[in-house]
Parts: structure tokens; sequence; C-alpha cells
């Protein structure tokens, strides 16, 4: 006995078979129509949920479900206040060992027009704010990792 050949496909309609449609059987036949559309059918929507599942893990990196890997990138924060230094540049250490962070820098004080452009040079374990102006006032640095 041979299985119905299936192709990854959604069939938009599954064949109703009619009072007047003659009993064949075989891959092509009548009777097997509606069995190769749901069984096409079928094909499709694991391969959508195949695409789903890996995207989810893909998404979980590794903690048991999304819900913990939301929480966890939520406590994955570093913040702190410190000074600009003008364009010499202020160097905040961090310890996090990778480059792969995103850095939020606030003035916390009234620039007086006097900021500039605002830049960060990134590291390893420390991240470096330079300002394009004469700036010298207080920031708030967030860490998100």
């Amino acid at each position: 006995m041979a299985g119905i050949p299936e192709i990854i496909a959604w069939d938009n309609e599954v064949y109703q078979i009619e009072v007047n449609d003659p009993v064949i059987g075989g891959p092509d036949g009548v009777d097997n129509k509606p069995h190769r559309n749901l069984a096409n059918r079928t094909q499709y929507l694991k391969q959508q949920q195949d695409s789903i599942k890996n995207e989810i893990a893909n998404a979980r990196a590794g903690y048991a479900n999304l819900q913990a890997r939301l929480e966890a990138l939520e406590t994955e924060t570093i913040q702190g206040e410190s000074n600009f230094n003008s364009t010499s540049g202020k160097t905040i250490s961090h310890g996090l060992n990778y480059t792969n962070y995103m850095v939020n820098i606030i003035p916390i004080s009234d620039t007086g027009g006097d900021l500039g452009d605002v830049f960060i040079s990134k590291a390893a374990n420390a991240f470096t704010v330079y300002n394009t102006g004469g700036f010298m006032g207080a920031f708030r640095y967030q860490i998100i990792t």
C-alpha cells in the first residue's frame, strides 16, 4: 500500500466527491483528491509551524520561555552618572567583556547650548563618551545588553 504523494502547498479548497464521480483510486484518482488536498495543507501548516517554532527558540536565546528572556533583558542594564569631558572624552568601565550593547546618554544639567554632537566609542569593558562642544556638565548613562 502506497501513501498519497504530498507537496508543501496550501490547497484553497478540499475537493468534495460528487455523487456522479466514478470511484477511482490511485494517486490521481478522484477518491484520493480530498485526502491529497488535506495532506498538502498539513505539510504546509507543518512547515509554517516549524518555522515559527525555530524563530521563537532563537528569540528565547536559551531561556525557558520568552517571558524569562524578556525579564533577563530588563535586568541586564547598568546605569550611572558621570560628567562630560568635552572633546577629550570620558571613559566609563563596565566589565561586560563584549561590545554588543547599547548606551543611552542623557544630559542632566543645563548644557547652555554647548553640548555639540555626542558620540560613543565602545570597547569590551568600557565605553568613552565624547561631545564636540565644550560642555563639561553631568550626564546619566544606561547600558542595555
